[in-house]
């Protein structure tokens, strides 16, 4: 995966390649010598995206050039279209012109003229042929900035700005503008204070030659990985569910030229386990269907990129795996779904908005599986399907204008009846254990929460759900069950600032004999690991799932591969660490603050949710439990915990309480809705 694109997922779908912004300040420019010794580079002709060919010496601004390399597909290059828009436009008249150079070996001409027009480049873009430039300057990644004086001297060379943390992480505030700053000191004629920076983006993916390489470590001459033989069937396993044409990746992996040419970063993102997206740590908790990739696949990717990437004998290459287009169940849903069109705009921060749909049946219904389809896949990143009886959502979408409406981080802006589950790139949909069904209320609305990713130009979405009815007899429905710390939505949680590694502890105990379905883990970006078990009263414990390196943008609820039994006085125990300290790439506040419990991105929560049905058959959890219900439920399962003194839990199951009513009263905490408190 050379380029990544997200989406992030969505889902993009990625790698952890954090970057610190490590800068060099102020010295002889970087390259100049290099530079002022080719003069040849300085007149190379190149081919116009729109058609002929220029020097590119005859781009040049009468006061400096922006030479910026591109990729039609890296989502984090495409997501800075509309600032290098907006800097071409600016600084045009002061006689800085911004230059795009394409140098990827994968994208023809015609890709770049496509490219051009879908986002609306407002700059000339030219093809860079094998890279010339690109090595020139010692560029690799895109996309990286090169800053000319007007005597063509490289006087800074890096990033854009700092606003993104890690590939196929979501954008954040910028801090510092990098490429802005440098503009503005070299025409005020003053020193360049920082003028070289890391470049977090896609590596350039320039022609690759298969080395001859004699075999490395553990393999045997006669077993090389080939990309016919081995990495073809890896990738058909782990990879083309969603890296395919038409699927939810950013970019197809159906044949050898696309494996080459996104070969180091399969590699690196396999290594990482990054890719495929699995967080749970392998055999904390046993779970249906994982996405983890084995140790030895792993090597066996690693190996194949270190010896050149050799295709081998194309008569050993697998059947193409076949994929359908249509419902992946294999059949109609009962009933679907869908989101009034939204258009998104082209940049600003991640959205997660709240589509309101009425589901009008005359009694209950009892879903067994849903399947997420999103409209646009280039900005869809997850999905959670929430349920409302009490009206509240409708109320927060007529407050709001325009479709749905938006909420922070996961929280619906109410407090759900139930849920319908989720999805997240890589999710297939899965039928419940048989005789076990997610409860539909009657008169029920779905707020279907779409979190968006920005793509760096206007989408257009509008996701559908399928919903699938039981087909056997249903004798006991799911309850999600919050396990989480009191304190927190109580506003006593306080993470400090430049703690790396805050814990946070909360639990319950289970008022009755149940078994455990599924368990989704919720943090927000301070988030840095948690990990859940169930005590048992016998003293024995069962591990339920751990998250060692915690990621906001793959949150996912996992399915247990058989439902696990917790007797009655069964601890379920959550230990969770927050990272809120300056070297934290993903911290949102610089310098770091003290963080409270809370709704947005900016704040944090901690929250295992766990779904569980009754052990035995019971026709009560049949029925949308009452508010009383609930809260009955809530309340004696941290009454029965002993983990804190009697006294002190009933003032604080009191304040509780209370502080639901209140969330209920207001329809819930949006931002929108606490100014109006």
């Amino acid at each position: 995966m050379r380029g990544v694109r997200i989406t992030l997922l969505w889902m993009t779908l990625w790698g952890i390649a954090d970057w610190g912004c490590e800068t060099v300040r102020a010295a002889d420019p970087p390259n100049s010598e290099r530079v002022n010794a080719m003069p040849e580079w300085v007149g190379l002709k190149l081919a116009a995206a729109t058609g002929g060919e220029k020097s590119l010496d005859s781009q040049r601004g009468e006061r400096g050039t922006v030479l910026v390399f591109l990729s039609t597909e890296c989502p984090i290059s495409n997501g800075y279209v509309p600032t290098l828009n907006r800097l071409a436009k600016e600084f045009k008249h002061r006689g800085v012109e911004v230059v795009g150079l394409n140098p990827n070996a994968g994208h023809s001409l015609k890709d770049l003229e496509q490219h051009v027009g879908e986002y609306d480049l407002k700059f000339p873009v030219f093809k860079d042929v094998g890279g010339k430039v690109a090595r020139a300057l010692d560029v690799t990644t895109c996309p990286e900035v090169v800053l000319l004086n007007e005597d063509r001297r490289v006087v800074y060379q890096g990033r854009i700005d700092d606003r993104y943390s890690k590939r196929g992480g979501a954008s954040r505030a910028v801090g510092r503008a990098d490429l802005e700053i440098a503009i503005s000191q070299l025409l005020a004629g003053e020193t360049i204070a920082v003028v070289k920076t890391k470049t977090l983006g896609c590596a350039i993916d320039f022609p690759r030659k298969e080395l001859k390489v004699e075999p490395k470590g553990t393999f045997a001459k006669e077993t090389v990985p080939t990309y016919s033989d081995q990495i073809s069937r890896l990738l058909q396993k782990h990879c083309q569910e969603c890296h395919r044409a038409g699927g939810i990746g950013p970019f197809a992996l159906n044949d050898y030229e696309d494996a080459v040419r996104w070969a180091d970063d399969i590699a690196s993102f396999t290594a990482s386990r990054s890719m495929p997206p699995w967080k749970p740590t392998p055999g904390f908790g046993d779970f249906a269907h994982p996405r983890h990739m084995e140790q030895e696949e792993i090597d066996v990717i690693g190996q194949w990129v270190k010896n050149g990437c050799p295709e081998g004998d194309q008569s050993k290459l697998p059947a193409p795996r076949v994929f359908t287009d249509g419902w992946k169940l294999g059949r109609e849903p009962d009933a679907v779904f869908e989101a009034s069109e939204y258009v998104l705009g082209a940049e600003g921060p991640d959205e997660y908005r709240c589509f309101v749909i009425p589901t009008n049946f005359d009694g209950d219904r009892y879903v067994s599986a849903i399947e997420v389809r999103p409209g646009n896949d280039r900005v869809v990143h997850h999905v959670i399907s929430f349920l409302d009886t009490t009206g509240k959502a409708r109320a927060l979408d007529e407050r709001h204008e325009g479709p749905g409406y938006v909420t922070s981080a996961g929280f619906p802006g109410f407090l759900p009846t139930g849920g319908l589950g989720g999805w997240a790139p890589g999710n297939q949909p899965r039928e419940l254990p048989t005789g076990i069904a997610r409860l539909l209320p009657k008169g029920a609305d779905i707020a279907m929460q779409v979190h968006y990713h920005r793509s760096g130009k206007q989408e257009t979405d509008r996701t559908r759900i399928g919903v699938y009815f039981s087909q056997q007899k249903v004798e006991r429905c799911v309850r999600n069950i919050p396990v989480l710390p009191l304190e927190g939505p109580l506003g006593d949680l306080v993470i400090p600032a430049n703690d790396p590694h805050y814990q946070v502890r909360s639990s319950l105990v289970l008022p009755l004999d149940m078994q455990a379905v599924s368990v989704t883990p919720h943090m927000h970006l301070l988030g840095k690991d948690m990990t859940v078990i169930a005590r048992l009263p016998d003293g024995s414990v069962k591990n339920l799932i751990q998250v060692n390196d915690w990621d906001f943008n793959w949150q996912e609820s996992y399915q247990f591969r058989e439902a696990v039994f917790l007797p009655r006085l069964t601890r379920i125990e959550v230990v969770a660490h927050f990272d809120n300290s300056a070297e934290n790439p993903h911290n949102p506040q610089r310098p770091p603050v003290p963080v409270n419990w809370g709704e947005s991105t900016n704040e944090e929560m901690c929250i295992a949710f766990v779904e569980l049905v009754p052990a035995r058959n019971e026709q009560a959890s049949l029925k949308a439990p009452t508010r009383r219900e609930q809260m009955r439920f809530f309340l004696e399962s941290h009454w029965l915990d002993d983990q804190t003194p009697r006294l002190e839990k009933a003032k604080l199951l009191k304040r509780f309480a209370d502080r639901i009513s209140v969330l209920e009263e207001f329809g819930g905490v949006a931002p929108e809705e606490k100014k109006g408190k």
